[in-house]
């Protein structure tokens, strides 16, 4: 089994991979489908949002999960998972 983490694009939020999450999950792959600072359920002040906040939420993901993780990156954000 393989882990997932799907990083939507600029404006968009978690939803963006309801299509895709179930596919792999179907598959037997773990996935998460996250919301970046300010963006979707996140309630992150929009003052406080910036390229570090969006890294910084990826890497404590990563750092929960035992194990290796394939980070995919929409638009944008493929910059913030070359961060992480």
């Amino acid at each position: 089994m393989k882990t997932f983490i799907l990083v939507h694009g600029s404006w968009h939020s978690a939803w963006n991979w309801h299509r895709v999450a179930p596919i792999l999950e179907k598959r037997g792959q773990k996935v998460f489908a996250i919301d970046l600072p300010g963006m979707g359920r996140d309630k992150t002040p929009v003052q406080a949002i910036t390229l570090q906040t969006g890294v910084e939420k990826i890497c404590s993901l990563i750092d929960s999960i035992d194990g290796k993780v394939i980070l995919v990156g929409h638009s944008k954000n493929g910059i913030m998972i070359s961060q992480a």
